[in-house]
């Protein structure tokens, strides 16, 4: 059995070295002048570039975003401070603005008197009362259920 071992470990060992024989062959023969290495390290450079050009992107737009957030705050402070006192092209612009004002304080009244119409019609006003009624009726039927009218 040791001698059957022993080739078996032999041919397993030749083996093992062929196969790394051949593997560095062909490495070698894929590779030459480092081609497949070149390649593959253009393309993790490729890579790297890519996900910071994403990076810088999703930070420019941020930046973006945080401008005219200051833009808006200085528009809205200069209206504020120059209100009845604009000229030149800002005038039609503060008008514009005052117009839109206007429109957003009619159509939240507008919403307003929706919701109450909706609440009166719902009688949510009177659930109440029907709570109460309801459990005086409960009351009163378990009371003469035990005959103590």
């Amino acid at each position: 059995m040791s001698d059957t071992m022993d080739k078996l470990t032999s041919t397993l060992g030749e083996l093992m070295k062929r196969a790394k024989e051949v593997g560095g062959q062909t490495l070698e023969a894929v590779d030459k002048n480092g081609a497949v290495r070149g390649a593959y390290q253009r393309g993790t450079e490729r890579t790297r570039a890519y996900a910071r050009i994403a990076r810088l992107t999703l930070a420019g737009n941020n930046e973006n975003d945080e401008l005219k957030k200051i833009y808006t705050e200085i528009g809205k402070l200069y209206f504020e401070q120059q209100q009845g006192t604009a000229n030149g092209f800002f005038a039609p612009l503060f008008a514009q603005a005052k117009e839109r004002a206007e429109n957003i304080r009619a159509i939240e009244a507008e919403i307003d008197a929706l919701r109450e119409k909706i609440a009166e019609e719902s009688g949510e006003k009177d659930i109440e009362v029907e709570i109460g009624a309801f459990d005086d009726i409960v009351s009163a039927d378990e009371k003469a259920a035990k005959g103590e009218e």
